[in-house]
């Protein structure tokens, strides 16, 4: 068969066993996985053995004593240079919060009125389970492909902790790996291509403690001279960047796409061209009747295409000059410069065109203003990008939830990706 007849014959499959699909994924959300505390033993465990029960060799890899475990498996013999794709996602979730507010059990998986239910059904069990399907069939059913096609599943992405995609990386797991494709949560016409950096602090600022009842005229506010500090630093907004010609279109794109979607204001595109602070945690002083001798505070800025962290964390440092405000700032959490896959690579053009073939004519990859693992694959030089299903206002929310129909249709997208990326051997 040729490679239509072979894509024919995966997506009508994908159709024929889709309740076993959504089973796998139901499956996989009934797992706990919650980050923190960032253990997915038990769900790497169950992903391994669905690999194993399979015939398929599983690995897995990492901290056993944290539990912070990664799931390799590989199928193909691609000579180094030929083609290597990876489908990748991670199985760890943020917690689920307050239960009573939730109006279905958190870690349901079943799937009611066409929607998968539960705590990762978009972020991102259902895509990540996609992915793992796919992967199982191409190998079931023989599919002569040209060259290698790698499965990995790993934790710690949700907390920005390394021991996931970021370990694995840097312990040469995937070397050799041409292109990636993330199960990550995405519209269903658009992937995602590229992403703004994340630069998170703590600023740590000091004052002088006295008496309460003394304040202005005696010791000095560290909790005043934060407030300060925080409104100073909203001049990070006007912050221009220069950004590459070849993403200026995708930039404004991204933008246009950004002001057509629900529940956002209008000029909510202007996240793509400016520097966004988000004072996230704020701690300070001892006592009420006692002037604060110091305060923390926690920021979340990220950055846009045409600027770097260090052009930013310069600006920091200025406008804290400007106010007179001495303060000591450690990097936190998430950091990573703005990154992307361009346009006309193979692997954007390859799935791009699978999803317009299969669902939209229109569909074109946009920039995501939030950071995943798709910086630490291209930081390695391996093009990425994101596509999954998702009902994106429920992420990280209560009541989280994907549709069933678009699990189904990313399944297929994978399939006709993996195929028309890889190709086939000439006997195929």
């Amino acid at each position: 068969m040729d490679t239509a007849a072979w894509e024919e014959r995966l997506l009508t499959e994908i159709d024929r066993r889709s309740d076993e699909l959504l089973e796998l994924a139901g499956a996989m959300i009934r797992i706990p996985s919650e980050n923190p505390s960032g253990d997915c033993t038990e769900i790497a465990d169950f992903t391994a053995s669905w690999l194993r029960e399979r015939g398929l060799d599983a690995d897995v890899i990492g901290d056993a004593a944290t539990g912070r475990l990664n799931v390799l498996s590989r199928s193909g013999d691609a000579a180094d240079g030929d083609r290597h794709l990876v489908l990748t996602g991670h199985y760890d979730v943020v917690p689920v919060g307050d239960v009573e507010r939730w109006s279905f059990p958190p870690f349901a998986g079943d799937v009611v009125d066409g929607y998968l239910r539960g705590r990762g059904a978009s972020d991102m069990k259902a895509g990540l389970a996609g992915a793992l399907f796919v992967f199982g069939l191409i190998a079931e059913l023989g599919v002569p492909t040209a060259g290698s096609l790698t499965f990995l599943g790993v934790c710690d992405e949700e907390t920005g902790d390394r021991g996931g995609a970021d370990w694995v990386l840097e312990q040469g797991y995937l070397d050799g790996v041409t292109a990636g494709v993330i199960a990550e949560p995405a519209e269903r016409s658009h992937p995602t291509i590229g992403q703004k950096g994340s630069n998170w602090f703590r600023m740590t600022i000091d004052g002088k403690p006295g008496h309460g009842s003394l304040q202005p005229l005696h010791g000095v506010s560290a909790n005043l001279l934060a407030a300060k500090a925080i409104v100073a630093l909203q001049k990070l907004w006007d912050m221009v960047p220069n950004a590459p010609e070849d993403v200026r279109e995708l930039i404004a794109e991204s933008k246009a796409y950004a002001e057509e979607r629900e529940g956002y204001g209008a000029g909510i595109g202007d996240v793509f061209e400016h520097v966004t602070i988000n004072i996230g945690r704020i701690s300070g002083g001892t006592s009420t009747n006692v002037v604060a001798d110091r305060a923390i505070v926690e920021v979340d800025t990220r950055v846009p295409i045409g600027l770097t962290r260090e052009e930013v964390n310069d600006r920091i440092l200025e406008i804290l000059a400007e106010e007179g405000i001495e303060a000591t700032l450690e990097p936190l959490g998430f950091r990573s410069e703005p990154n992307w896959t361009l346009p006309t690579d193979p692997i954007v053009e390859t799935l791009i065109g699978a999803l317009r073939d299969i669902s939209d004519p229109g569909a074109k990859g946009v920039l995501q203003w939030a950071s995943s693992d798709a910086r630490t694959f291209r930081s390695h030089g391996i093009p990425v990008l994101q596509y999954g299903p998702a009902e994106l206002a429920t992420i990280h929310g209560f009541d989280e939830k994907a549709p069933a129909d678009d699990v189904v249709l990313a399944a297929k997208v994978y399939a006709a990706t993996t195929l028309r990326y890889l190709g086939l051997h000439a006997a195929g």
